[in-house]
């Protein structure tokens, strides 16, 4: 006999069918298919290759199926907590709409996972309410969900509940890293027996804030980091203050503000999209974004003219004559899809005093630039067509700065306008093109920039008086990859007779292979991944100044080709890595009178790592290079390696050692020994990981002893000196994490 199939409705299962059964059919060996019609969907039963339906049960449970009627309509609630953030102590009320309900013990409430049944209490006909009686809801969103005595559900609503400081949600990271060092003892020269550090412990630290918080469309950013050092040559603004430096400085804060499309922030920003006016300035400062509809969008930027840290002029911009202000304008040209055709609109106005930044030495000097720039960009519906178009025109002024003046008669720089543009073009060729099994992607890429001479924005890097096109090719086919890219480039844009044009033309090109995914298969495998990189450059004149007016003879008329090629192998091997690099530049001087002023180079380099199972793993590298000058026949050997071993050997303990050497050879082929020189450095060091208790955690620390030993050694054989310096210290640390 043939299995029966059969399709009965879910209420004849449950018990609680909504509607009648609509449809029956069933099909028994011998006997055609039959069909009753009721008031419902329909529940299967599918074939059971193992024992057929019995006719009599079926027809039993046909009857019984359509005795039982219609079953009982679902209550319908209406609740008042529906789509709204709650407080934590709300009462949630529920009101019925049409239905019934069973009495108050035979329901039953859960808050995700927490049963607050008990909680439940009838105040009225209809009317059911859920009182927190001295706790609170849990916060965020979660579901509030209704059973009746057979565990049926009713219904269920999205919950969402205010936490204790009355917000939607609130999020609190914070860090306090400290850490102590003291060279125990330390040894120079050669046979001095250690001898203690005179110097104090030193310490120092990093400590730092971020908070995220939201309601009623708000939402609020905090953060903040500050550093410190116990050593005042150590201190964050030391290159700027020196000894009025703070040991304990701010090195960054942000506070920010956002309600919809509109968004105030305060502190370290970041300002400008449009590459040759403003672009990613980054300083303390304040900035305001915000949106008018679909398509315009705005923002401000107000910001110190360099970087600033520390306490003092907490939104930088106490000086007047030392800020950037950018603004913004954005605006979607095309109805319904965002990104299609996009118009920007950048106005900047930047004045900058000499100052330093607080970690870069410079003599900076006075300047100030205006400008304006429209960027417009493109791209077509599936993205396979992109392209941007940038223009810029700022006037410059660089003022006259006695300070640097030096009471000296000096002619006052005139103030200048000029013009930049870029535009870049990106296109798909092929998109997942069909060869063989496999999917061929290729992308052309074209771009051109040019800024004129004279050119300046201090809210970009922008290089002035230079042109230059790049063409770039990509294909990527079965994990495989290749690029090529042709970059022209020339100077003196206005051909000034009296200054030198330079031409330069660079060729790259990359290929990425992975032989042990197409031939090895998964793991280890003989086969390794091969990359290959290649670069060539010519630099020459372009022009022949004539000599007494520009002081360029024609010797020295720049003529030079540089030829880079390196080729890297990569095995994965079952319990580490091996690598192995060839490279060989070869540069070829053109110039007239210095043709052979030539250099060849050639560097091999080997890498192994390995794990010892999980606890020991261990590293070596070794390179070697030689390089030749054609000019004066003199050979340069330099030979380098390194050798780490790590051990975990509990949770708590570890032992980390090294060593490095670095040595060279220089001579010729009549004396081959002129010169050498050798570094050695050995380093091990033990570790500790402990914890203290805590007031919310244990806190976690650590405890290091490292001792070190460096060897310099020169030799200069042709003057017959040889010098050598010893170096031996032991170091004590101390670390701990409190967040």
């Amino acid at each position: 006999m043939q299995p029966v199939e059969c399709s009965l409705g879910a209420a004849a299962v449950t018990g609680h069918a909504r509607k009648w059964l609509t449809k029956v059919r069933y099909r028994i060996h011998g006997m055609a298919a039959r069909q009753a019609h009721f008031q419902t969907g329909c529940l299967c039963i599918k074939e059971c290759p193992m024992k057929p339906l019995n006719a009599a049960p079926l027809a039993l449970l046909l009857v019984s199926t359509w005795l039982a009627g219609p079953a009982q309509a679902q209550p319908q609630l209406e609740v008042s907590f529906d789509q709204q953030w709650q407080p934590a102590d709300a009462a949630l009320r529920l009101r019925l709409q049409s239905g019934t309900l069973p009495a108050t013990p035979e329901l039953r409430v859960f808050i995700g996972t927490r049963d607050v049944s008990p909680l439940l209490r009838w105040t009225g006909p209809g009317m059911l309410e859920l009182v927190p009686a001295g706790q609170t809801w849990p916060a965020g969103e979660s579901e509030l969900v209704l059973y009746d005595a057979q565990w049926t559900e009713i219904a269920r609503w999205p919950l969402r509940v205010l936490n204790a400081s009355g917000l939607e949600s609130s999020q609190f990271e914070s860090k306090l890293d400290l850490q102590a060092d003291r060279r125990a003892a330390s040894r120079h020269g050669e046979g001095t027996p250690l001898t203690p550090r005179s110097s104090l412990t030193e310490g120092g630290g990093l400590g730092g804030f971020g908070w995220k918080g939201a309601r009623a469309g708000w939402q609020w950013e905090a953060a903040a980091n500050v550093s410190g050092h116990s050593q005042r040559a150590k201190a964050l603004r030391f290159g700027e203050l020196a000894g009025d430096a703070p040991k304990l400085d701010l090195a960054d804060y942000r506070v920010a503000a956002a309600w919809g499309q509109h968004r105030l922030e305060l502190g370290h920003v970041s300002a400008g999209t449009h590459a040759l006016l403003a672009q990613g300035v980054a300083s303390r400062g304040l900035g305001l974004s915000t949106r008018a509809g679909e398509r315009a969008d705005l923002s401000l930027h107000v910001v110190g003219g360099s970087a600033i840290v520390g306490w003092d002029d907490p939104l930088g911009l106490q000086e007047q004559d030392h800020r950037m202000q950018v603004l913004t304008l954005g605006l979607e040209l095309l109805d319904g899809r965002p990104g299609g055709l996009r118009a920007e609109l950048s106005v900047i106005d930047a004045s900058v005093l000499p100052r330093s930044g607080f970690n870069t030495g410079s003599v900076p000097d006075a300047e100030q630039s205006r400008g304006l720039g429209l960027r417009l960009l493109a791209s077509s519906a599936g993205g396979r067509l992109r392209g941007e178009l940038a223009v810029a025109r700022s006037r410059y002024t660089n003022p006259f700065d006695d300070t640097l003046a030096l009471d000296g008669e000096l002619r006052a720089v005139q103030p200048v306008a000029r013009n930049a543009h870029s535009a870049e073009l990106q296109a798909g060729l092929l998109q997942q093109w069909p060869v063989g099994a496999q999917a061929l992607d290729l992308t052309l890429t074209l771009r051109h920039d040019r800024a004129a001479p004279l050119y300046r924005s201090l809210a970009s890097f922008v290089t002035s008086d230079l042109a230059q096109t790049r063409v770039g090719l990509q294909a990527g086919l079965a994990g495989a990859s290749a690029q090529l890219q042709a970059v022209h480039k020339v100077d003196n844009l206005a051909r000034v007779a009296t200054l030198l044009r330079t031409r330069t033309q660079e060729l790259q090109a990359a290929l990425n292979l992975p032989l042990a995914q197409w031939l090895g298969g998964d793991g280890a495998s003989f086969w390794p991944t091969l990359a290959w990189t290649a670069q060539q450059v010519h630099q020459q004149a372009a022009n022949t100044p004539v000599a007494e007016d520009s002081g360029f003879a024609d010797s020295q008329r720049p003529d030079q080709m540089s030829t880079n090629h390196q080729i890297n192998l990569n095995w994965t091997l079952s319990q580490g890595a091996l690598s192995y690099g060839l490279s060989r530049a070869v540069q070829d001087n053109r110039q007239r009178g210095r043709e052979q002023a030539d250099f060849h180079q050639l560097g091999h380099e080997i890498g192994l790592s390995w794990a010892f199972g999980e606890a020991l793993r261990t590293s070596l590298s070794v390179t070697r290079s030689r390089q030749l000058s054609v000019e004066t026949a003199v050979k340069s050997w330099t030979t380098s390696g390194s050798l780490t071993f790590e051990w975990q050997a509990t949770e708590r303990w570890g032992l980390q050692a090294s060593a490095a050497h670095n040595g060279s050879r220089r001579g010729t082929g009549i004396a081959p020994d002129l010169a050498r020189t050798r570094n050695t450095l050995l380093q091990a060091q033990i570790s500790w990981r402990f914890a203290v208790p805590g007031l919310a955690k244990p806190l976690p620390g650590q405890a290091f002893l490292r001792l070190a030993s460096q060897t310099d050694r020169q030799q200069d054989i042709a003057f017959g000196q040889d010098t050598r310096l010893r170096h031996g210290w032991l170091d004590l640390g101390l670390s701990f994490s409190f967040f």
